[in-house]
């Protein structure tokens, strides 16, 4: 009972309004086609005129409305509701410039109109008008499907998000290694000018650390057992005196083997050309068989670096490019061998 009560209820305010002004327009038509009629007929005759012009224009729109509602089709009353219409927009607009002011004409002719377009917007909702329960389920529906695009477009963004970042990352990774390969470059370019400017015949392979990790290791023993306070530095005790670089002898681990001065004989005599003499000029085929023979001197071979460092140790000169150059042939040349 009570469900019934809230629907006639929602239905009688979905239809107040053109109800209202559908009942306003007859009235105000009634009175504007009798006052008109009246200068020229009895009153009671006018205004009887009016009333049935009313009546069949009332009527003209409840079958309109009725066949609207079916789904059906109704020209003749949607033919008549809408000559009735113009004729009343026409009457109460010349009524109001008779007999008030322009204002009240105006708002005579919209008031029939607005009731029209009221009306034939109430049956609309009404023929389209669905269930609770199917209203439930395109909600439900709608719901659904706003989620997924909204899932969709976040997952978009974090793909985008990440490709993004990645590529900043990846960027940035790449110009820290040229960066680094810079640096490296002008450090070797700088040490093989120095070389050639200064050479020297006792140099090291390599400098060894200032700091090996076995003091490090002692140090944090140290720290750690003796309880030292931070404001004492303990790493001078355990520190040696660095001496000059000159004086430093090559690392065991890393330095290498004697030079076999035989075995460049051997090569030389195997290449066909005199054994290549310390501080003596070379042809290219003698600088060859020295890099072979200093490449070969341990194994693995020797890198560019480290046979340049020992030709330079056995006394050997020649500018870095003629070096350099004889190295890559001598490499493309134990490949084409393989």
């Amino acid at each position: 009972m009570n469900r019934e009560w809230k629907h006639t209820a929602r239905k009688a305010v979905h239809w107040s309004l053109p109800v209202a002004l559908t009942g306003l327009s007859l009235g105000w038509t009634v009175y504007a086609v009798g006052e008109i009629l009246a200068h020229q007929a009895p009153a009671p005759l006018a205004y009887t005129v009016a009333g049935i012009y009313d009546a069949v224009w009332l009527y003209a729109l409840a079958m309109e409305t009725a066949h609207r509602r079916q789904g059906s089709s109704g020209k003749l009353p949607a033919a008549l509701g809408w000559l009735f219409l113009i004729t009343s927009v026409g009457v109460l607009f010349t009524h109001g410039l008779l007999y008030a002011t322009a204002v009240v004409s105006v708002i005579g002719a919209v008031v029939p109109a607005a009731a029209k377009a009221t009306l034939i917007m109430a049956v609309e909702r009404d023929t389209t008008r669905i269930s609770p329960q199917a209203q439930q389920q395109i909600d439900a529906v709608r719901s659904a499907t706003r989620d997924q695009m909204a899932i969709g477009r976040a997952v978009t963004r974090a793909k985008a998000d990440r490709h993004t970042t990645a590529a900043h990352l990846e960027r940035e990774e790449h110009k820290a290694r040229g960066q680094a390969h810079k640096v490296r470059h002008e450090a070797a370019e700088e040490l093989t000018k120095l070389t050639a400017d200064h050479p020297a015949a006792d140099v090291p392979q390599e400098v060894p650390a200032l700091f090996s990790d076995e003091d490090l290791a002692r140090v944090l023993g140290t720290w750690t057992q003796d309880d030292v306070s931070p404001g004492v530095s303990p790493v001078s005790p355990q520190v040696n005196p660095v001496s000059p670089i000159g004086e430093i002898a090559a690392s065991k681990s890393e330095g290498h083997t004697p030079l076999d001065w035989d075995a460049l004989a051997q090569v030389a005599a195997v290449a066909g050309v005199e054994t290549p003499e310390p501080g003596q000029p070379l042809t290219d085929d003698q600088l060859t068989v020295v890099l072979r023979w200093l490449r070969h001197s341990e194994n693995p071979p020797l890198s560019y670096r480290k046979a340049l460092t020992a030709y330079r140790a056995a006394g050997f000169s020649a500018k870095e490019e003629r070096v350099r150059k004889a190295y890559a042939a001598l490499i493309d040349a134990e490949d084409g061998t393989f």
